[in-house]
């Protein structure tokens, strides 16, 4: 092990249960490396299609649960009064 990581796992240990369980332990320092071959403009396509195809199905479900909101919306009215 480092001296880095040697450091950070003290750190970590040194936190209180209650904090680690509410907040985490403190944030792990990875490594990383510099790949230009990640960053390729394939994955970031690949990457803009799954978010279309997500935000696609998000829209859906909203168009789905708009029948039942306007049902509730009488309900919902009453009790802002």
């Amino acid at each position: 092990m480092s001296e880095e990581q040697q450091e950070a796992i003290k750190v970590e240990r040194d936190v209180d249960p209650f904090t680690r369980m509410m907040f985490g332990g403190p944030p792990r320092r990875e490594h990383v490396e510099a790949n230009t071959t990640e960053n390729s403009p394939e994955k970031a396509n690949g990457d803009y299609y799954a978010l279309m195809e997500q935000v696609d199905s998000i829209m859906d479900s909203v168009n789905k649960l708009k029948p039942m909101l306007k049902e509730f919306s009488p309900l919902l009215d009453y009790f802002k009064k």
